[in-house]
């Protein structure tokens, strides 16, 4: 039985992932970086083989995809240059026989010929795998996650978005909805966009947030220019914000809040709400 290799699996969406693919009887091998973390993390999960991986490390590469004819591939937000770090792994995972590739791309992506996530998409063309982009809207997870110093510490959103909506999506759905994708027919070179099942300003998200938690978060709305400069102070890698600033600048002028019925139909039900998103999560913005 060959195995489908989970990249990032201990993040936001590849965690997620793992579990569900699990769920469905299939064989896991999460790509971490640190063993430690993934021994952790799926301390409760035996069935998980875990393997050392680094997109940065090509020695990684051999002993990752050995066996393995589907890949679930999200990129590492500090990587910027796909030709550098993304490509050498693509084609080492042509070289041992991967078939699919389920991608988390980007909403938009197909305008945006600047972030990553495009030449990523054209190389896994051009290469020839059977693929599966994913491109989904904001993730709500992002607040608790790149944005939960400023909700609990602040009490503020701190984003350059204006009155632009976002069609925010959980990422418990899109691990749900790569894991089908990953393992059910029909998938095949297809394009889905993912969103929520509806479009909110950051005013509307700062209000549910307010309510659920009990306290007031506040939507402070900065140019990106001031945006930038905060978050580079705050600590943030520089590459990093420089891909937020440019997200949420296409934000601000509407490019997130399409939203679809496409995550609806891969998983047979309603999309999680961004309130029920805050109660689940409520932990991570208590103040502490």
């Amino acid at each position: 039985m060959s195995a489908i290799l989970v990249i990032g699996s201990t993040g936001n969406i590849g965690s997620f992932v793992v579990k569900e693919l699990i769920k469905r009887g299939a064989r896991v091998k999460a790509a971490v970086t640190h063993l430690d973390r993934g021994k952790a993390l799926y301390s409760e999960i035996p069935d998980v083989e875990l393997v050392e991986f680094d997109f940065l490390t090509p020695s990684t590469y051999k002993e990752s995809l050995k066996n393995v004819k589907k890949v679930f591939l999200v990129r590492p937000p500090q990587l910027a240059h796909p030709k550098q770090d993304t490509l050498p792994f693509l084609q080492a995972a042509k070289s041992a026989g991967v078939e699919h590739i389920v991608f988390v791309s980007l909403i938009g992506v197909e305008k945006n010929h600047v972030v990553p996530h495009h030449k990523i998409e054209k190389y896994m063309m051009n290469l020839g795998f059977a693929y599966t982009f994913l491109r989904p809207s904001f993730f709500m997870q992002n607040l608790n996650t790149t944005h939960r110093e400023d909700i609990a510490l602040r009490n503020e959103l701190f984003v350059p978005v204006g009155k632009g909506k976002t069609s925010f999506i959980d990422t418990r759905d899109i691990g749900e909805a790569a894991a089908i994708c990953l393992t059910e027919s029909g998938h095949v070179n297809k394009t889905y966009y993912l969103t929520g099942s509806e479009a909110l300003t950051y005013e509307d998200i700062a209000n549910i947030m307010s309510k659920v938690l009990k306290r007031e978060i506040k939507y402070k709305n900065p140019n990106v220019f001031i945006f930038r400069k905060v978050s580079l102070k705050r600590g943030m890698p520089k590459e990093f914000v420089n891909v937020m600033s440019i997200l949420y600048t296409m934000t601000k002028f509407g490019t997130a809040r399409l939203v679809t019925n496409d995550l609806e139909d891969i998983l047979k039900r309603p999309p999680i709400t961004f309130k029920q998103y805050v109660i689940d999560y409520k932990q991570d913005f208590e103040l502490s």
